[in-house]
């Protein structure tokens, strides 16, 4: 083995654990590749799981593949993406009870959330893999729910089930809530201060937590995933508060709620940076929320902070009454 060999051979050591390329050199002539996690200077996996050995002799060529940046809305195809998202929220806002109908995903908890109280389809596009035709499948639905003295509900992720949306109107499901959801990649946080504000984080939301915005009957929703709970406080007086949750690279921030006498005065973003920096300690490289359409300035808000739409959905409802997103 020459000098030049032997170097890389030493460098290719230092790629022991990491995902490499590799050009080999076949003994009559020409070359094969080889990708995976390298194990030794002999040896890759690949991505089926299988074990292959080679020479360092064969080797012509090496690089280390490098892994694209994990940033929030890119990488995978639209359909991807927005189910991650949407299994992000349903697994950090867990139902009581879930009864999976085929590829449709029935959310049964106590009826004070939306979210944990739905239908979430997560099979193919574009009804979501019923396990019968839509029409019974639907009518099914309305019963489960009816029995658990709940509403009939369904949360449709758009564009990808636009066929389902469009059927439940036909047959008679209003749209309840249009909602969007927001995404940003948390990058750098600047942590600004106000002399007026004393901003606390916790694991677990306190009485005054939850009274802030009536949140009482959610407690037993969230604390069914670990999260952080944040307030800031105005003269020992709690004037806002704000949930975030986290799941490997993602983060997604519920609840955020500032006293209506301390809105425009710069509280969210103090409370929002204060939320970023809890989730980037727990690993979050991307953060994502939830908001009503029809809630202009949270959407301004949240544009103002870097948030940008990934996709929109809606609920769709047999009976008309007040929740909680």
């Amino acid at each position: 083995m020459n000098e030049a060999s032997q170097e890389s051979i030493s460098l290719l050591l230092g790629a022991i654990g990491k995902r490499v390329t590799i050009r080999l050199r076949e003994p009559g002539g020409g070359f094969r590749d080889i990708v995976g996690i390298l194990q030794s200077e002999r040896q890759l996996i690949n991505s089926k799981s299988q074990s292959i050995s080679f020479s360092p002799d064969e080797i012509a060529i090496w690089r280390e593949i490098k892994p694209l940046p994990d940033l929030a809305g890119k990488g995978a195809p639209l359909s991807a993406r927005i189910m991650e998202l949407e299994e992000l929220s349903d697994l950090t806002w867990p139902a009581e009870e879930i009864v999976d109908y085929g590829r449709w995903r029935l959310r049964i908890s106590d009826g004070f959330s939306m979210r944990a109280n739905s239908v979430l389809p997560i099979g193919a596009a574009p009804i979501g893999d019923p396990p019968v035709d839509l029409a019974a499948a639907v009518n099914e639905v309305i019963s489960t729910y009816r029995e658990k003295k709940l509403r009939p509900t369904f949360s449709i992720p758009l564009p990808i089930f636009d066929e389902l949306d469009r059927y439940l109107e036909q047959v008679g499901w209003n749209i309840k809530i249009d909602a969007n959801f927001l995404i940003k990649d948390i990058g750098s946080i600047e942590l600004a201060s106000n002399p007026g504000y004393v901003v606390e984080m916790m694991d677990n939301p306190s009485k005054l937590w939850l009274e802030l915005n009536s949140d009482q009957p959610l407690e037993k929703i969230m604390l069914r995933y670990p999260a952080r709970y944040g307030v800031v406080k105005s003269d020992g007086k709690l004037i806002a508060i704000g949930r975030i949750a986290t799941a490997g690279t993602w983060s997604i921030v519920t609840r955020l709620f500032v006293s209506p006498s301390f809105r425009g005065k710069g509280v969210a973003k103090i409370l929002m940076a204060n939320l970023l920096a809890a989730a980037k300690d727990d690993g979050a490289t991307k953060v994502a929320l939830q908001v009503d359409d029809e809630n202009g300035a949270a959407l301004a808000l949240y544009q103002s902070m870097g948030f940008r739409t990934h996709h929109k959905f809606v609920y769709r409802v047999l009976a008309n009454k007040s929740v909680k997103l």
